[in-house]
């Protein structure tokens, strides 16, 4: 029997080997509704480490409520003006700071893609934009991005193609199928490669154990070695963060939520000495 624990070992190394700074696409396996309380947490976790973070709603799904970025411009009303998509004080506009620290943008309005109806000027737009995103992963340690898949098996931009992909998924066998498709999907259209998990609504041992099943389904059919990168537990504490409108490592730093947090987050994390010779100032 393999051992999964080295598996996972390598493949980390690997991960945290690549070129920085770091962009990281977190596609979510039925689990849309509770992914930017995630995504929120996690971004929040790795700010406190000392790290500087971009979070990007790039998904097809409407969340930017969630992130309060209703009435933000997007990068694509930048794109859309070809003068200003270079330009930085327009740039910054798009750029937000949380409540928590850590910076907030969004791709697209959740009405734009109904008016880019001319071929020439989604592409246009989209090289744009991939431009963008690589502009402003240069002034930040990490980019995390609230991503998607579109019925051909991609996320919104090349760049987002390119970055590391980690799946959230529960222990749910729908959740778990979904993110084997996901992951088939992907794979059949960018070709062979590697993929985080993150498992949810689960303790440590529980999480393991799917991940484990996943790891080796994955390995016999694909060919491909996932990466453990952590589990989120069932934790009171983190609904009542979110309804007080707070990060659950600020509201309850002790809460076992937390922990799980801070230790995805340290696997993630760029630490800014490692992130210095990329990093532009965001001023």
């Amino acid at each position: 029997m393999r051992n999964f624990q080295n598996d996972q070992a390598a493949g980390l190394r690997r991960i945290m080997s690549l070129p920085k700074p770091r962009v990281v696409s977190i596609l979510s396996a039925g689990l849309e509704a509770t992914l930017p309380r995630m995504m929120t947490n996690l971004a929040a976790s790795i700010q406190t480490q000392g790290s500087q973070v971009l979070l990007m709603h790039a998904s097809a799904y409407s969340r930017e409520s969630q992130y309060a970025l209703n009435k933000a411009a997007s990068l694509y009303d930048i794109c859309q003006n070809n003068d200003s998509y270079q330009n930085k004080t327009a740039l910054q506009s798009a750029v937000k700071v949380s409540p928590y620290g850590f910076s907030l943008a969004k791709l697209m309005q959740k009405n734009q893609p109904a008016h880019l109806t001319s071929a020439h000027v989604v592409q246009t737009n989209e090289q744009h934009a991939n431009q963008l995103v690589k502009q402003l992963a240069t002034q930040f340690d990490i980019v995390l991005v609230d991503a998607s898949v579109n019925d051909a098996g991609k996320l919104a931009l090349p760049i987002l193609n390119e970055s590391e992909i980690i799946i959230q998924l529960s222990r749910k066998p729908e959740s778990i199928k979904q993110a084997y498709a996901l992951i088939k999907l992907i794979c059949n259209q960018l070709g062979r490669r590697s993929f985080g998990i993150i498992v949810d609504d689960a303790n440590e041992e529980q999480a393991q154990v799917v991940f484990r099943n996943i790891a080796q389904v994955a390995k016999r059919y694909l060919q491909i070695e996932l990466e453990f990168f952590g589990a989120i537990p069932t934790d009171e504490k983190l609904s009542l963060a979110t309804k007080l409108g707070r990060t659950v490592i600020d509201a309850f730093p002790l809460a076992k939520a937390s922990a799980a947090f801070t230790s995805i987050a340290k696997k993630l994390d760029v630490q800014l000495d490692h992130a210095a010779p990329f990093k532009q100032a965001y001023r």
